[in-house]
């Protein structure tokens, strides 16, 4: 790496290379989709995406989201953070969380969390040089919209409560 890396915006033209870091954290993604996900969170105002880069190279991404639970109150949350194999151990990631902690202080929330996988032993152990403590631990269940078929039985039921 020659020359200065910097934080900016995430844009569509760094769609391929965002969908190829987004592959090595294990999410597949067309680049298609990804300029898709960019543009959404372009539009968002609870949402922020930023590249670490080196001249044209992205290095890593971060995606922050702004969340409000009943229960809890305002909070942000790290969606996602990856940085290239290539670069780790280069305080790339630490420049990213800390412009997601500039991004929540300038909205005036206390908290920013973050979720990782069980098996990221090495995320964990950034998270907690990076001044992280655990919070809880947890399992995240999932419902894909759209793939239950509706019995004829359950139809007038579901009718009713539509109304």
């Amino acid at each position: 790496m020659n020359g200065a890396i910097y934080v900016r915006h995430v844009s569509v033209k760094d769609a391929t290379q965002v969908s190829a870091l987004s592959a090595e954290l294990g999410y597949p993604s067309t680049v298609k989709d990804t300029i898709t996900y960019i543009q959404a969170i372009d539009k968002s105002i609870c949402d922020v995406a930023y590249v670490a880069v080196n001249g044209e190279t992205v290095l890593g991404w971060i995606h922050v989201l702004y969340t409000i639970r009943l229960e809890s109150g305002p909070f942000c949350e790290i969606g996602g953070l990856v940085v290239s194999r290539n670069a780790h151990g280069k305080g790339i990631g630490r420049l990213l969380v800390e412009k997601a902690k500039k991004w929540a202080a300038e909205r005036n929330i206390e908290k920013l969390r973050v979720r990782s996988n069980i098996i990221r032993e090495g995320a964990h152990a950034f998270y907690a040089k990076t001044g992280f403590i655990e919070y809880k631990q947890q399992k995240v269940f999932e419902y894909t919209i759209g793939t239950e078929q509706l019995s004829e039985k359950a139809a007038p039921e579901n009718k009713q409560l539509a109304e």
